[in-house]
């Protein structure tokens, strides 16, 4: 005897249902869904950059960069194709974009340094970390041509609707300006900090913690540390949040040019060194910090592979800024980022202070002599 009727006639709706739920994820080169991404634009300045617009990929599944055949502004490229799932008439989503300079809203300096785009059903979706001033469009995928001359970085995980509530806390601290959101009652009732973070209320004035970390697993089962640091935390996120936890050297890209004061290699006595990366090569193109606007790090040493991918630059204005970073350990993709520094800051203004460390970057880049340096001391 076969199956009852009613079973019969529930199996398509069932179907129905699964295609409609955890439709939401990263997609890759192809179109395809993927459990998590980074992505490298680069500069106008370097070979094969087609204006700007050309950018290199790489995922769990390949953690090696690879040129896309697509341009960053068409909506079909792995960041377009992800980006646009966020438009459409579904008001069943959840959907957010912030950024401290959105396509519409004006450069909030107050706010946290901070951009990204997050889209949610009730099972699965995304969140996409990115550096992109003026991204994306409001109303359809758009890439801004202010975006095309330096260097931006993307990364995107792939995680469970659950971890809405360990996300929100973030975009709570760190400050985040939303300029496109969706809440449907459902998600507001599930995670109220989505209405906290809508309201752009942040901590009460009576906190005395302003630091956050929260560990995120993407679909597929990748660990991401999930970092946020508020204003008043007034110091580093780079060296005094994300180096100190995860007791670790950091090489640092970010922006470092104009008339702001940067903060510089920074080297001490609990050896956790962080140094600005001044020099980089992708697939053989070279270019130094000052065409490059992205914001990530990567440690020093294989024996703790670990990369981030975040929203500050090390600069002394942003110590009064929010802004976060995802960082995950992963042998392969650490290969490919610490492949991509070329040169670093020494930490001569540390150890003529006295402060200890090695001061160097694994391996010899720009590395100024100790003996020289205390000679200079004497």
């Amino acid at each position: 005897m076969g199956p009852p009727l009613s079973l019969l006639l529930l199996i398509p709706l069932l179907l129905v249902v699964s295609t409609v739920e955890g439709r939401y994820r990263c997609k890759d080169l192809n179109g395809k869904q993927v459990d998590w991404f980074v992505a490298y634009k680069l500069p106008t300045a370097v070979a094969n950059a087609n204006g700007g617009k050309n950018f290199v990929y790489a995922d769990n599944n390949d953690p090696e960069w690879q040129l896309s055949r697509k341009p960053i502004d068409d909506p079909d490229s792995a960041i377009g194709a992800t980006v646009s799932q966020a438009y459409g008439n579904d008001t069943s989503s959840f959907v957010l974009m912030y950024s401290d300079d959105g396509p519409v809203t004006p450069v909030d300096s107050y706010r946290g340094h901070a951009k990204g785009v997050l889209v949610f059903d009730g099972t699965t979706g995304f969140w996409l970390v990115h550096s992109v001033p003026n991204f994306p469009g409001m109303s359809s995928y758009v890439y801004p041509p202010t975006g095309f001359k330096f260097a931006q970085s993307f990364l995107c995980v792939s995680v469970a609707t659950d971890n809405l509530a360990a996300i929100g806390e973030q975009l709570m601290f760190i400050q985040s300006s939303p300029f496109k959101s969706q809440l449907p009652d459902k998600f507001g009732t599930r995670f109220p900090i989505l209405r906290t973070v809508l309201a752009k209320r942040s901590l009460p004035s009576s906190a005395t913690v302003f630091t956050s970390t929260k560990h995120i697993q993407t679909e597929g089962g990748t660990q991401f540390h999930a970092y946020a640091k508020h204003k008043k935390f007034q110091k580093d996120l780079w060296h005094d949040l994300v180096a100190a936890d995860q007791d670790v050297a950091l090489g640092v890209q970010s922006w470092l040019n104009g008339g702001a004061d940067d903060l510089h290699s920074t080297c001490g006595r609990d050896g956790n060194n962080v140094f600005d990366i001044t020099d980089l090569t992708i697939m053989g193109a070279n270019f130094s910090s000052s065409k490059d606007h992205s914001k990530w790090a990567v440690s020093d040493a294989a024996r703790r592979p670990v990369v981030c991918v975040g929203d500050l630059n090390r600069q002394k204005s942003q110590l009064a800024r929010g802004g976060g970073a995802l960082c995950l350990e992963h042998a392969g993709i650490w290969r490919t980022y610490r492949g991509t520094v070329r040169d670093v800051e020494a930490c001569m203004a540390d150890w003529a202070r006295g402060g200890g460390g090695e001061g160097q970057w694994e391996g010899g880049m720009k590395v100024l002599m100790y003996v020289a340096v205390m000679v200079l001391m004497r």
